[in-house]
């Protein structure tokens, strides 16, 4: 029995330095988030919002976007879909479209950036849509629809910092992190660390040390001829077996099964 049929993926993308200014109609229904950055958004000549930082919108058919970066860039990340599953999201309200609506916070951005991305990564493999591709557009959409109606919660006074360090560790996968002295550096206890570390990544400071490994792995592997022994040295590995058991955990394929399957 198909569970996760009547979706298919027309594009996605990550942008980091956009300069783009998108004006018209759109054929699909699109996840529009901007990880960073300053942003404009009107829909059908409306009002002009303008946000900075984490935000997110929805784009459909039957109205006129103009969206681009408000200042010299931003981070666009985007996935587009279709198909009659839309349907169903649209008649039980998981997709919001509201034209007068602003753009939606991001609480938990890098944990929403982080789906994206491996949304992104199993919409390249070949084949039929994966139904995990769909789960995790559904839990896209839940979670947007939650931030449009959720109360704000207090943002801890170190969210800068956080911020920071988890760009560095995005950047750099690869360093050991000593995060007791991390934690020291913002004047706070271990545990009080790991907490609002979770409280915006949704990830433990470590694991998300080895998500973000495991993703700039991933990406190595489609885009490299590096061996997996190689792949997994300068992704901070010291055991390529233990490399490809993690590997194998998140993606639910081998090291090399994935390369292959990337490229065919």
């Amino acid at each position: 029995m198909d569970f996760f049929g009547g979706l298919t993926f027309g594009m996605t993308g990550s942008v980091p330095q956009s300069t783009e200014k998108v004006r018209n109609e759109p054929r699909y229904y699109g996840i529009q988030f901007n990880y960073g950055g300053p942003l404009y958004l009107r829909i059908d000549s409306g009002r002009r919002f303008e946000v900075s930082g984490p935000h997110v919108f929805l784009t459909y058919p039957g109205h006129f976007f103009e969206y681009g970066p408000a200042g010299p860039s931003r981070h666009h990340n985007f996935i587009c879909a279709y198909g009659p599953r839309i349907r169903r999201y649209v008649e039980g309200g998981l997709w919001v479209a509201d034209p007068a609506a602003p753009p939606v916070p991001v609480p938990h951005a890098e944990k929403f950036l982080r789906t994206m991305l491996e949304l992104m990564s199993l919409t390249r493999l070949p084949g039929l849509t994966p139904p995990r591709a769909v789960l995790l557009f559904e839990d896209l959409l839940l979670r947007i629809r939650e931030a449009a109606t959720a109360d704000r919660k207090h943002v801890p006074y170190q969210a800068d910092r956080l911020h920071a360090l988890i760009r560095r560790i995005d950047t750099e996968p690869e360093r050991e992190r000593d995060f007791a002295r991390e934690a020291a550096q913002l004047h706070v206890t271990p545990t009080h660390f790991r907490r609002i570390f979770k409280e915006i990544t949704g990830l433990p400071p470590q694991q998300y040390l080895l998500h973000s490994r495991l993703n700039r792995a991933a990406e190595l592997l489609k885009t490299t001829r590096l061996s997996v022994k190689e792949i997994a040295a300068q992704t901070g590995w010291d055991n390529v077996f233990y490399f490809s058991r993690l590997f194998r955990q998140k993606y639910s394929i081998s090291p090399v099964r994935y390369r292959r399957e990337s490229h065919s």
